[in-house]
C-alpha cells in the first residue's frame, strides 16, 4: 500500500440523521416569504424516505403549505389544515398558482398509484444524471461483474413541453352552520343565530367602509357614500350614495331629463343616487329568492340600484340579476367578494386589494365536431365576456381575445363547477 484513501478525499458523504446539505430557505433558490416556512428540500427528502407515490400525506399543522406543495409535486395525496383562515388562505394561493413538470407513469390510467418511470441517463460528460445509476462495490469489481443498479426516487424521467398544474381539491373547515335564507321564517335558526348574522352584516358594513370602490370594466368604478343600514327594512343589508354620472362621461337621457326639471324648480339637485345592497350568506350561495325579495323590496323604496355582495351565487340567482330590470324594474349587480374577507384583521392592511370586483357572463357557441372512435365531439368557442356598467347603465363587450384566462366544465351538474379544461388567451395578464 503507497497511501490511505479517506471518505473525504472524494465528492462522495454517508447520508446521516444530520442533513447539514440544507442550510437555512433563505439562502435557497424559492426564498423565504415566511417566519416558520420550512425548506422544500427537507420536507421533500422525509416525504421520499417514507412514502410512494399515490400514498397519503397528512399534515396538522399547515402553516405556508409546503407539505401540501410537495406532496403535489411528487403524486401524494395529502390533507392539511390549521386553526386559522390565514394559513389555510395563503395555502391555497399557493397551490393554484403552482406549475410542476410532467412526471412519466408506469400506467397513464392508474395515475401516481402506479409509480413513475425511471431511466439511465448520461450527459456528455459521461456523468449519470437519470433516476437509475449503477451501484459500483467491491464484489463486482473483484468478480468482474456488472454492478447492480440503484433507483434515485428523486430523479423520474421528465416529459418535456408539459406543465403540470395543482389537481383538484377542496377547502373545507368547521364553520357555524349556514344561515338558511331559503325558509320562510328566520325563528327557525338555533339560538345565537340572529347575533351571528347581525356580526356578519356589520362586519361586512366596515370593510365595505374601507374599501367603498368598486372597480369596473374600462377603468371604471363606483365609490359607495354614506353606506350605513337602512332605517326599516325586511331583505336589504344596507344603502348608499354613488355619483348620478361618473367623471368624464355623458350624462344619460335620464339625467338629462332630471336636469332640465331642475332649471325649471321640479325636481332636488340630482348629484348622486341612492342604490341598495343586500350581502349574501356568510357560508353559502346567494339563493335566488333572496336578490328576488331584495330587488322588490329596493324597487318599492325608489332605490336606483340593487348591488348583490357574496362569495358565490346559484345560476338561478345570476340570471334573475341579469333580467332584474326587465322582470322587477330595477337594475341589479353581482359583485363578487373575494374569500379572504374571511381573514379579519389582515385586511387593514389591504387597502389596495381589489376586494369587491364586478363580474359579467360569458357568450360561448358550441357546435359539433368530428366523431372519434364513434364518441361524438363537441368544440366551444368563446365569443365574448358582457359586463354591465352600473354607471351608465349599459353593457360593455369584451373581446374573447382579451380574456386572461377561461375554463370549462364538460360535465357540468348546475351545482358544483369542476374545470376540466383550461385555456389562457391573454397569457401575459396571467403572467402579471
Amino acid at each position: 500500500m503507497r497511501f490511505v484513501r479517506f471518505l473525504d478525499d472524494f465528492p462522495a458523504f454517508p447520508i446521516a440523521n444530520v442533513w447539514n446539505d440544507i442550510g437555512g430557505i433563505q439562502n435557497r433558490t424559492e426564498g423565504k416569504l415566511y417566519v416558520v416556512q420550512t425548506a422544500t428540500l427537507a420536507i421533500q427528502r422525509c416525504i421520499l424516505m417514507t412514502s410512494d407515490p399515490g400514498d397519503l400525506v397528512l399534515d396538522p399543522t399547515c402553516g405556508s403549505g409546503t407539505t401540501a406543495y410537495v406532496a403535489e409535486q411528487w403524486g401524494r395525496r395529502w390533507i392539511t389544515a390549521d386553526t386559522s383562515r390565514v394559513p389555510l388562505a395563503l395555502s391555497r394561493q399557493r397551490l393554484l398558482t403552482a406549475t410542476f413538470d410532467w412526471y412519466e407513469l408506469k400506467d397513464e390510467s392508474r395515475g401516481p398509484t402506479s409509480g413513475f418511470v425511471y431511466k439511465r441517463r448520461q450527459n456528455s460528460k459521461g456523468e449519470e444524471v437519470g433516476g437509475i445509476v449503477p451501484h459500483v462495490t467491491l464484489k463486482s469489481i473483484g468478480n468482474s461483474e456488472p454492478p447492480e443498479e440503484e433507483v434515485l426516487v428523486d430523479r423520474p424521467d421528465i416529459r418535456g413541453g408539459i406543465t403540470r398544474v395543482t389537481g383538484p381539491f377542496t377547502l373545507e373547515a368547521t364553520i357555524p352552520t349556514p344561515q338558511d335564507f331559503e325558509e320562510t321564517k328566520m325563528d327557525a335558526a338555533p339560538v345565537g343565530g340572529t347575533e351571528i348574522h347581525g356580526s356578519f352584516v356589520d362586519r361586512m358594513l366596515e370593510i365595505l367602509r374601507k374599501s367603498p370602490v368598486l372597480r369596473l370594466e374600462g377603468n371604471k368604478s363606483v365609490t359607495l357614500k354614506n353606506v350605513r343600514p337602512p332605517a326599516k327594512t325586511l331583505s336589504l343589508s344596507a344603502e348608499a350614495m354613488v355619483d348620478a354620472t361618473a367623471p368624464g362621461q355623458k350624462p344619460t337621457l335620464t339625467d338629462a331629463v332630471q336636469e332640465a326639471k331642475e332649471k325649471n324648480g321640479m325636481a332636488l339637485p340630482l348629484s348622486s343616487k341612492s342604490v341598495a345592497l343586500v350581502f349574501g350568506p356568510e357560508n353559502s350561495a346567494v339563493s335566488e329568492r333572496l336578490v328576488s325579495e331584495a330587488a322588490k323590496e329596493a324597487y318599492l323604496k325608489s332605490y336606483t340600484h340593487l348591488y348583490v355582495i357574496g362569495f358565490s351565487i346559484q345560476p338561478n340567482a345570476r340570471l334573475l340579476i341579469e333580467k332584474c330590470d326587465q322582470i322587477v324594474g330595477i337594475p341589479a349587480t353581482y359583485v363578487q367578494a373575494t374569500p379572504d374577507l374571511m381573514m379579519g384583521d389582515l385586511l387593514k392592511n389591504m387597502r389596495s386589494s381589489q376586494i369587491f370586483s364586478v363580474c359579467g357572463l360569458p357568450e360561448a357557441e358550441v357546435r359539433k365536431a368530428a366523431k372519434q372512435n364513434g364518441t361524438q365531439l363537441y368544440q366551444v368557442e368563446l365569443l365574448g365576456v358582457d359586463v354591465f356598467d352600473p354607471i351608465s347603465m349599459e353593457v360593455a363587450n369584451k373581446n374573447a381575445g382579451d380574456v386572461p384566462a377561461w375554463f370549462l366544465d364538460t360535465d357540468y351538474n348546475g351545482n358544483c363547477f369542476h374545470v376540466s379544461q383550461a385555456f389562457f388567451p391573454r397569457t401575459s395578464a396571467w403572467k402579471a
